[in-house]
């Protein structure tokens, strides 16, 4: 094997993290795995939820709990789509690119199930065109970046636009998605206890687990996993083109995941508002951007964690959750965000420049 070839497989193997973080748990023990500056963005995401937690417990536990599995069961289920859209959008960021067309096709696709559903056509054909639609999005970016070397903010920005077209020429105006069969699936649950303290899991909630395991799994026990580390190494993919990693393929893949992810998160948001509306998800892209930056995904590419992303939308949700119960606006939720958002962007660049 060349020098080259032995450098390009040191230097991917050092941003996916797999041989590097098995050695350093070798030496140092569970110590050395904490102390990773890899992961102390993932581990100051998690203390933050704690804190979060701690500080709910303490200021709204009166008669019951504020920490219990109501809680968590709620976070979930009003934040099943930016789940969704959260696990798309690591894959995309991890390349070192974005993806600003998912809100757009959460809208277009809602709006597609509340015209078909009224011709007749089957559910389950339905929600495959639906999924289908995002997945073209995400395909045309990927190709708008792979072929004709468009940067990722302008060909998402494309798509957005598009989407938002293709919603428009639908519908203009609200509608209404009156399907038993729809809502038969959208009001599934598994519930658990009585009372004040029951607590349930529904269908969007499982979808959206099924989702972050599947991207887990392809992110981090995958070549396509690999590939997609390996494009956001800083060297637009040079180290893993050297390994003989598909990268081009790779970067219409990655955009085709986060399109795809888009269309099952348009259609859990389709069951939870039981509508669809031409401005649908306007913003929601920033939504699902930060999460993943929050739980610990570095925003030029190449280091970050599925799993940190859900304890971000966690943070997300439980920041709304907080401030409702204050008596806040909803828009200071805007504001808080906001400065979460800028603290752990601070935080990975100086981690960054500590280990560089």
């Amino acid at each position: 094997m060349s020098r080259t070839s032995t450098a390009a497989r040191k230097s991917l193997a050092a941003r996916s993290g797999s041989s590097t973080t098995r050695a350093a748990a070798g030496r140092g023990g569970l110590w050395s795995k904490v102390l990773d500056p890899r992961f102390l963005p993932v581990g100051s995401t998690v203390l933050t939820l704690v804190l979060m937690l701690v500080i709910g417990q303490v200021r709204y536990s009166g008669s019951r709990s504020f920490v219990s599995m109501k809680l968590f069961s709620n976070l979930f289920i009003d934040n099943s789509f930016i789940l969704v859209l959260a696990v798309g959008m690591t894959a995309v960021i991890l390349t070192g690119g974005i993806d600003l067309s998912v809100g757009a096709v959460v809208a277009v696709v809602g709006l597609v199930i509340a015209r078909l559903v009224p011709l007749g056509v089957p559910l389950p054909l339905i929600l495959l065109l639906a999924v289908l639609i995002g997945t073209l999005g995400g395909v045309l970016i990927g190709v708008l970046v792979r072929f004709f070397d468009f940067q990722p903010f302008i060909a998402s920005l494309a798509v957005m636009f598009l989407m938002r077209g293709v919603a428009n020429l639908i519908s203009p105006q609200s509608l209404a998605i009156d399907s038993e069969g729809f809502s038969a699936l959208a009001s599934w649950a598994v519930k658990f206890g009585d009372g004040r303290e029951s607590w349930k899991i529904t269908l969007p909630m499982l979808v959206a687990f099924a989702v972050v395991l599947v991207g887990f799994h392809l992110l981090h026990y995958t070549r396509f996993g690999r590939t997609v580390y390996g494009i956001g190494s800083g060297d637009d993919g040079h180290a893993a083109s050297l390994m003989g990693l598909a990268v081009g393929r790779t970067k219409i893949l990655v955009y085709a995941f986060s399109g795809t992810c888009a269309g099952i998160a348009g259609i859990l948001f389709a069951m939870y508002t039981k509508s669809g509306y031409n401005l649908t998800g306007v913003g929601m892209e920033l939504d699902a951007i930060a999460p993943v930056a929050i739980g610990g995904t570095l925003l030029t590419g190449g280091r970050g964690y599925v799993w940190g992303s859900v304890v971000g939308v966690m943070v997300y949700g439980l920041l709304q959750v907080l401030i409702a119960r204050e008596g806040l606006d909803s828009w200071w939720t805007k504001v808080f965000i906001g400065v979460f958002l800028l603290v752990f962007v601070l935080l990975q660049r100086s981690l960054s420049r500590r280990s560089s």
